[in-house]
């Protein structure tokens, strides 16, 4: 799919690496049957990659009918499947079968989709199908649908955020208009802009401070937003505990606690991270930043073979930070040991550990950031 809209946009893709993966598609598309499928499982993920294979193949302007039409004839296509096939229809030229696919058919299965499955991305599929449909007015209501969960940025993957932006790029492409208007920053005289793409932006100065003028000459209404983006200086942001409880501690070689406010260069110690589960629920994908002060180093155990195996999914040690992965169990804790030595002297920035769910925001913890010193 990548592959086919990139070279649709002008991309130069090797035209020998598309010409054999659409005849593996088209062989693969004419090949399957549901009945080689007997668990209930496996069946619903079936139906949703080969109604996906004949979706890519429409795309890529070589539409699989027979094996399509031998699909639609089956009487337990799920949600998803269903909506998939019908945008495979639509791109096809087939409007008339693509209707009488999802006609009545729910936007989501009860049980959510098998593969890569959320209701993000079952929502975005069902706005990709309405709009190559030519259903506008429904396609409006069902953008309401996924942009409202876009806002929420909870609980959903790389991929179901990349089907909502595609599905309301393709609406907006089919229903807006030119843009039309006059803008002026702190009173000065206005530009006048017309334009057909979706969207413009405008680079501000970063004064601090300003009015923003914004007159719509066109015929439809004219959104306009102002985004900001800073650093601050110096980190005072408080702890947080939002479904993970996550404590640092400090101990010398042998174990017994020490305090890192004012170390003396080329000490040797170990920072233990502790990490707990204290929602109702099993937590995947969880991701654990150890940024170091400037002055420490980290003892990388891995160069002489002396680690032990952390209990994560996976550890990458860099020059600077650790970044661990792993999943926890509901009131699971797991702790962390990393060896380091304070190294050069002077007085550093002590960043805050941060861990958080990769896909939900709501689950989240870090302590607070501070400063230390490593004394010659």
């Amino acid at each position: 799919m990548f592959l086919t809209l990139a070279a649709e946009k002008g991309y130069d893709v090797h035209r020998n690496t598309l010409e054999k993966w659409k005849r593996f598609q088209r062989a693969a598309a004419q090949n399957w049957r549901l009945a080689d499928y007997t668990d209930p499982n496996q069946q619903e993920t079936a139906c949703l990659q080969q109604s996906f294979r004949l979706y890519t193949l429409a795309l890529a302007g070589i539409p699989e009918l027979g094996a399509m039409n031998r699909m639609k004839e089956q009487e337990t296509l799920p949600a998803s499947a269903r909506w998939r096939l019908a945008s495979a229809y639509a791109l096809a030229g087939k409007s008339e079968a693509a209707g009488e696919l999802v006609f009545n058919a729910p936007a989501t299965d009860a049980t959510g989709s098998a593969l890569y499955g959320s209701p993000l991305c079952d929502a975005s599929m069902v706005l990709e199908t309405l709009v190559l449909m030519g259903r506008t007015d429904e396609a409006l209501r069902q953008a309401q649908e996924v942009s409202k969960s876009l806002c929420e940025e909870s609980g959903f993957s790389t991929q179901s955020t990349a089907f909502a932006l595609m599905a309301m790029a393709r609406l907006a492409n089919q229903v807006s208009g030119t843009l039309h208007y006059e803008w002026a920053l702190n009173g000065k005289a206005p530009a006048e802009v017309a334009s057909g793409k979706v969207a413009c932006t405008h680079l501000l100065p970063a004064t601090g401070q300003g009015s923003v003028l914004i007159k719509n000459r066109s015929e439809g209404s004219l959104e306009a937003a102002l985004i900001t983006r800073l650093q601050p200086l110096e980190d005072t942001l408080p702890e947080q505990a939002q479904g993970l409880r996550l404590q640092v501690t400090y101990t010398d070689l042998n174990g017994k606690p020490v305090s890192i406010d004012h170390l003396r260069q080329g000490t040797d110690f170990t920072a233990h991270i502790s990490v707990g589960n204290t929602g109702t629920k099993d937590l995947t994908h969880l991701a654990l930043t150890h940024i170091l002060p400037t002055g420490w180093e980290i003892f990388n155990e891995r160069l002489n073979g002396t680690a032990s195996q952390p209990a994560c999914t996976y550890q990458d040690i860099r020059d600077d930070r650790v970044l661990t992965y792993f999943d926890l169990k509901r009131g699971e804790r797991k702790q962390f040991a990393l060896r380091l030595q304070a190294t050069y002297a002077g007085v550093f920035i002590l960043p805050a550990v941060q861990c958080e769910a990769m896909y939900d925001t709501r689950i989240q913890a870090r302590t607070r950031a501070g400063r230390i010193e490593v004394n010659p």
